[in-house]
């Protein structure tokens, strides 16, 4: 167990001094986050600014319906050659035209000189106001506080029971928050434990290629080296964890949003990673072992990596229904179950069984067990392969048999 402390600090100590490593911790969620803000704001500038030719222009509008009251602002006309002239000629940004049965259809023809894009082809760029001017048109005969009224017809207020019929003390601001933490959750998880076993594969592969791997091995034993690795690796992709999460935290903090995540929930975060990356870091390591080189090991590694994404293709199910079956059932598949298991406490504390987190665990904690096995059996067979590419059979007989 020594020499496998030994590989262990070597290992930590040569990634934490990697410049890259220094990169995707401090600086790539910074610039990342940067690059997502400045993305949205320049999309919804870009959104703004194909409108502003429509909307900084007025609106006119052909009456076939016959019911619309006088607008100070918009431009009637006889008919739409008119119409459709004032806006080749740019005298107008868009038109409407509501035909003859219009209180019977409540459709309504809106031409402006645009082409439809992704974002903006199913909503119109009309002026403010419009919904409220037909309205009037509509309801002319009505007295004002009927029309204002009408205009906002209800106001909710919803009352969330719980189990025992009494209000809940979460409020709609509440629940948007722990949705987001959840899903910020989700993704620490995925990209840390996938990261840290990447460090580990292309470590192995790179020995390997260059045949390191035979000096090492003649001073220590396959199973210590990988024990070494992993603990080395783990607790470099532990600190990273770590410094994203309190990077996270001070963004909470200087941004003064109301923080709803319960201590419990980074605790979880911390055992659910160290697990989920001892699993996933040593199947990648042993099932990489047996390629020839770093793009055969990403290869024959990658179906791991495949697996544990796939709980994002059930993301919206996870928002919806944190406690329904499918939720439920990703939780005990132990290739799913560190992220999903996470987004359910950190979205639903209250709702999710002490039961379901104590299963996952002992299932994860099972199968990570038995993934050693298999990966050790893996990596000693694996280590010293050359030019050879082992078939399925050869593989199977590794895993099965314990030397």
């Amino acid at each position: 167990m020594n020499k496998a402390w030994i590989v262990a600090r070597h290992e930590f100590l040569t990634t934490v001094r990697r410049v890259w490593f220094v990169v995707v911790t401090l600086v790539f969620p910074l610039v990342f986050g940067g690059i997502a803000l400045g993305m949205g704001k320049v999309a919804k500038s870009a959104v703004e600014e194909s409108q502003a030719s429509v909307r900084e222009k007025p609106m006119g509008y052909v009456d076939d319906w016959g019911g619309l009251v006088a607008h100070q602002t918009y431009r009637k006309f006889a008919g739409e050659a008119d119409a459709k002239k004032a806006l080749l000629e740019r005298q107008i940004g868009s038109y409407i035209i509501l035909p003859k049965d219009y209180l019977a259809s409540g459709e309504i023809r809106v031409a402006t000189l645009r082409k439809p894009t992704l974002m903006t082809s199913h909503t119109p760029p009309l002026p403010d106001g419009v919904e409220g001017w037909l309205l009037d048109s509509i309801l002319k005969t009505t007295d004002k506080e009927s029309i204002a009224r009408a205009k906002r017809p209800f106001i909710p207020r919803q009352v969330f029971l719980d189990e025992t019929g009494n209000p809940s003390t979460e409020d709609q601001k509440e629940t948007e928050q722990r949705a987001l933490a959840a899903y910020a959750f989700f993704i620490l998880l995925l990209t840390s434990i996938f990261t840290s076993s990447a460090y580990l594969l292309q470590g192995m592969a790179e020995e390997k290629e260059n045949r390191v791997l035979e000096m090492v091995l003649s001073s220590i034993k396959p199973d210590q080296l990988m024990m070494g690795k992993l603990m080395g690796l783990g607790a470099a992709g532990l600190l990273q964890m770590t410094i994203w999460t309190l990077m996270s935290f001070i963004g909470v903090v200087y941004s003064a949003i109301q923080f709803v995540i319960s201590p419990a929930a980074f605790a979880l975060c911390f055992i659910y990673f160290l697990l989920g990356y001892i699993l996933f870091g040593s199947l990648m390591l042993g099932f990489g072992s047996l390629g020839t080189n770093l793009r055969e090991s990403q290869q024959m590694a990658s179906i791991w990596s495949f697996i544990g994404a796939t709980p994002a293709f059930i993301v919206i199910a996870l928002f919806e229904a944190p406690q329904g079956t499918i939720a439920r059932i990703f939780s005990y598949v132990p290739f799913t179950s560190p992220t999903t298991m996470m987004f359910r406490y950190v979205v639903d504390p209250k709702g999710t069984p002490l039961l379901d987190i104590i299963a996952s665990m002992v299932i994860l904690l099972t199968s990570t067990w038995l993934a050693i096995q298999i990966s050790a059996r893996l990596y000693r067979a694996g280590l010293l392969l050359y030019g050879k590419r082992p078939g399925p059979k050869e593989i199977w007989r590794w895993m099965v048999n314990a030397r």
